[in-house]
């Protein structure tokens, strides 16, 4: 056996401790030189857009976590690199972010800080609403509310069909690597684009129930995945629509009213 105090292992730890010294002043030196190429990329970004690029970050964690370096987890790459792309978005703009609507609120801030960063602002709002209200005047504000859905928390998202919430959109599902979403990323002035394995979220009126037939009509395959007052519909669909999709204009011609594309995510 060998000792551990012996001469030669006290010397295989020096020369391991300086390579890893070295390593580390590599890597912050590459973190630099990725920083100033991110603030080249952002000054020729429209100030009017919101600096969040959800597609972008999702292509780019899913290059980074499909080969990771033996014995290093997904979730550790998944982490550091989120510490970096919230870095970056903080040195272009001054962003915040709000949650609201939970029934766990420490887990909606872990969520928040698991997607931004350990160092970004995050403020509390009471009921969801408010928290919309404050996205909808602001491209700096940004939301972790409860995934919307059919009942409880997640029942908020009729509140999307009004027209003071039309620029705010879905555009993301948290955790990035969870099968189902907990919480939903919502921001205006997204720009939205395809990933790779998205979804996208519409809402619209069924007054006829016919929302399983026009998805057929318009060459969608999607799920109603809640039902409110008014005959409002919530529904994912499977795929990538724009906003200005001609299978959206489908649905209308099949009898779904007043639909509109509220958000497209893609998971991990």
């Amino acid at each position: 056996m060998t000792n551990p105090d012996s001469p030669d292992r006290e010397a295989q730890i020096t020369a391991a401790r300086a390579e890893i010294d070295q390593i580390d002043m590599q890597i912050l030196a590459a973190i630099g030189r990725r920083m100033a190429l991110a603030d080249v990329v952002a000054a020729a970004k429209d100030a009017a857009e919101s600096p969040l690029r959800p597609a972008r970050e999702v292509q780019l964690l899913r290059r980074l976590i499909e080969k990771p370096p033996p014995g290093m987890e997904r979730e550790v790459v998944l982490l550091i690199w989120r510490a970096l792309i919230g870095a970056n978005l903080r040195r272009q703009r001054p962003l915040e972010v709000v949650i609201a609507g939970g029934l766990d609120a420490v887990r909606q801030f872990d969520a928040a800080r698991a997607h931004f960063g350990p160092t970004i602002k995050i403020s509390r709002e009471p009921d969801v609403r408010t928290a919309l209200i404050k996205i909808a005047e602001s491209r700096d504000i940004a939301g972790i509310v409860p995934w919307p859905g059919a009942a409880g928390p997640g029942a908020w998202w009729g509140m999307m069909s009004e027209s003071r919430f039309h620029g705010v959109m879905v555009g993301a599902a948290l955790p990035m690597m969870a099968q189902e979403p907990e919480f939903a990323l919502v921001a205006s002035g997204l720009r939205l684009a395809p990933a790779g394995e998205d979804r996208t979220l519409l809402v619209g009126f069924d007054q006829r129930f016919r929302l399983t037939r026009a998805l057929s009509e318009a060459g969608l395959t999607g799920r109603e995945t809640a039902r409110g007052a008014n005959h409002a519909v919530l529904v994912t669909v499977d795929g990538f629509l724009a906003a200005n999709d001609p299978r959206r204009d489908a649905l209308a011609i099949a009898g779904l009213d007043g639909v509109r594309v509220v958000g497209t995510f893609s998971q991990l």
